[in-house]
C-alpha cells in the first residue's frame, strides 16, 4: 500500500511540473508576441581602429561624432543603392535608425580609476563623456514598413553602413589642396605675383609640416611628408628672395604709377598703426612705472617657514613682458616703413629715367625689358615648380588617406536579424524566467501536500 501511494505521490508531483511548464510557457509566449517593444530590426556593428578613434579623432585631426556620419545624405544614397527611394522616404528611415557606442561592462571601475586619490568629494559621480567608444552598434527598425521582408532590410542596412563609411573617408580624411589655383597672376603686377606665390607655398609648407608631426614616419615610395617640407623651404628662402630682391632693385612693374600709389597707402597703414602702437608702449610705461611689487611673505608654523610670493608680482612681469612685445612692434613696423620708402625713392627714380636722353632712355628700356622678361620666366617656373609639388603632395595624402581608412581601420560587421520568434534564444531566456518560477511553486506544492499525507499515515498507524 505504501509503494502505491508513493507511485501516487510521484506520479502527481511529474504532472504537476508538466502543467506549470506548460502554463509557464503559455504565458510567455503570450506576452513576448505582445511585447511592444519587441520590434524586427537588422543590426551591423562598425569597429574603428585607426589612431585617435579612442578619443575620438578622425585622420585628418578633428573631432567627430559617428552619429554624423549616418546623415540623411547617406540615408538616400542608401535607398537608391537598394533601389527603395520610390517606397520610402529618408525620414521614414532616418527615424528608425540607432547607433550606439559599445560600454566595457567594468567601465565605472575603470572610469574610478583615473580619478585622482586626492579627490574627497562625497557625491562621486563618473562621467562617461570623456570616454569614446570604438565599436558602435547600428540597428534599422522594421517600423516603417512592417511587411518588409528580412533580406531587404539587411539590405538597406548594409547599404547604409557602406555610405557611411564613404561618407566618414570623403568628410575626415586628410584633404588634398586645390591642383591649380583660382586665379590667373598674369592679371597683377610683379610684387604681387611673387607674394601671391610666397603666400601659396608657406600655406603648403605649414600643411605639410603639420603632416609630419603628425605621422613622421609615413612614407609612400620611399617618399615622406619631410621630402615636400624640403622642396618647399629651398623655394621660398631661395628663388622666392631672389625674386624679390630683382624686384625691388630694377624697380619692375607693369605700372609704375599704380605700384607708388599702392606703396603709399601700405605707408600710410603703417603709420597709423605705430601711432596706436606708440600710444600704448607710453600707457604701458607709465603703468609700469606706477605699479608696485608686492613684497615677499614668510609664515611661520611651528619650526618651519614658508614663503609666499605676491601676485602683484606676476602682474608686473607681464606688464614688462607686454611692454617689449609693443616695443619690438613699433621697431617692425619702422623697418617696414623705411623699406617702402626705399621703394618708393627707387620707382621714383626709374621713372625720371624717362627724361633723359634718348639713347640713355633706349638703353634704360632694353635693360628692363631683360629684367622684366627673366623675371616672368622665374615666376613662371616657381609657379610650375609649386604645382609639381603640389601634385606629389596630393599623391602621398591620398596614399596616407589609404593607410588610415581602410576596410581594416574601419570595419562593418554584420551582425544578426532579430523578430519575434518562438525558438530565438531571446524566447527561450524569457521562457524559462517564467517557467522556472511556476514549477519551484509547484513542487513547493507537492512537497507540502506529501508531508501532510504523511503525518495523517502516521497518526492512522
Amino acid at each position: 500500500m505504501r509503494q502505491v501511494k508513493k507511485t501516487h505521490w510521484l506520479r502527481t508531483t511529474l504532472l504537476v511540473l508538466i502543467a506549470c511548464a506548460v502554463l509557464g510557457t503559455c504565458i510567455s509566449a503570450i506576452r513576448f508576441l505582445t511585447d511592444p517593444n519587441s520590434p524586427t530590426y537588422a543590426s551591423s556593428r562598425i569597429q574603428l581602429t585607426f589612431d585617435g578613434a579612442a578619443s575620438s579623432i578622425a585622420p585628418n585631426g578633428y573631432q567627430f561624432d559617428i552619429k554624423d556620419i549616418f546623415c540623411e545624405d547617406v540615408i538616400e544614397e542608401a535607398l537608391q543603392k537598394s533601389g527603395f527611394d520610390s517606397r520610402y522616404t529618408v525620414q521614414q528611415v532616418y527615424d528608425q535608425l540607432n547607433i550606439e557606442g559599445d560600454y566595457p561592462a567594468d567601465i565605472n571601475q575603470q572610469m574610478m580609476n583615473y580619478e585622482s586619490i586626492l579627490d574627497f568629494n562625497a557625491n562621486r559621480e563618473v562621467s562617461l563623456k570623456n570616454y569614446h567608444p570604438t565599436l558602435f552598434t547600428v540597428k534599422l527598425y522594421n517600423e516603417f514598413d512592417k511587411s518588409i521582408s528580412k533580406a531587404d532590410l539587411e539590405s538597406l542596412l548594409q547599404n547604409i553602413t557602406a555610405s557611411a563609411k564613404a561618407y566618414f573617408s570623403r568628410v575626415y580624411s586628410v584633404t588634398v589642396e586645390g591642383n591649380a589655383f583660382d586665379f590667373d597672376l598674369s592679371e597683377y603686377d610683379y610684387s604681387h605675383q611673387v607674394l601671391i606665390l610666397s603666400r601659396s607655398l608657406k600655406q603648403t609648407l605649414s600643411y605639410a609640416k603639420s603632416l609630419h608631426e603628425k605621422d613622421p614616419t609615413f612614407t609612400y615610395q620611399g617618399y615622406g611628408f619631410d621630402d615636400i617640407v624640403v622642396r618647399l623651404e629651398i623655394l621660398i628662402n631661395n628663388d622666392i628672395d631672389r625674386l624679390n630682391a630683382s624686384i625691388n632693385i630694377s624697380a619692375l612693374s607693369k605700372n609704375d604709377e599704380r605700384l607708388l600709389l599702392h606703396y603709399q597707402y601700405i605707408i600710410e597703414n603703417l603709420a597709423i598703426e605705430l601711432n596706436n602702437q606708440t600710444e600704448c608702449l607710453a600707457k604701458l610705461e607709465e603703468l609700469s612705472a606706477s605699479y608696485q611689487k608686492n613684497d615677499i611673505i614668510y609664515l611661520s608654523s611651528a619650526d618651519t617657514w614658508t614663503k609666499i610670493d605676491g601676485d602683484a608680482s606676476m602682474t608686473y612681469d607681464q606688464l614688462v613682458a607686454e611692454r617689449k612685445a609693443v616695443a619690438d612692434k613699433i621697431t617692425e613696423i619702422n623697418s617696414k616703413i623705411g623699406q617702402y620708402t626705399l621703394l618708393m625713392d627707387d620707382l621714383k627714380a626709374q621713372s625720371g629715367l624717362s627724361a633723359q636722353s634718348d639713347a640713355e632712355s633706349a638703353a634704360h628700356s632694353e635693360r628692363v625689358a631683360q629684367s622684366t622678361a627673366l623675371l616672368e620666366s622665374d615666376i613662371q617656373y616657381i609657379a610650375e615648380a609649386h604645382q609639381a609639388i603640389k601634385n606629389d603632395f596630393a599623391e602621398l595624402i591620398n596614399a596616407y588617406n589609404a593607410k588610415t581608412i581602410n576596410d581594416t581601420t574601419v570595419q562593418i560587421i554584420p551582425d544578426r536579424y532579430y523578430t519575434l520568434n518562438l525558438f530565438s534564444k531571446p524566447f527561450v531566456v524569457s521562457a524559462f524566467k517564467t517557467v522556472a518560477p511556476l514549477c519551484a511553486l509547484g513542487f513547493m506544492v507537492c512537497l507540502v501536500l506529501i508531508i501532510i499525507s504523511r503525518k495523517k499515515e502516521q497518526k492512522a498507524m
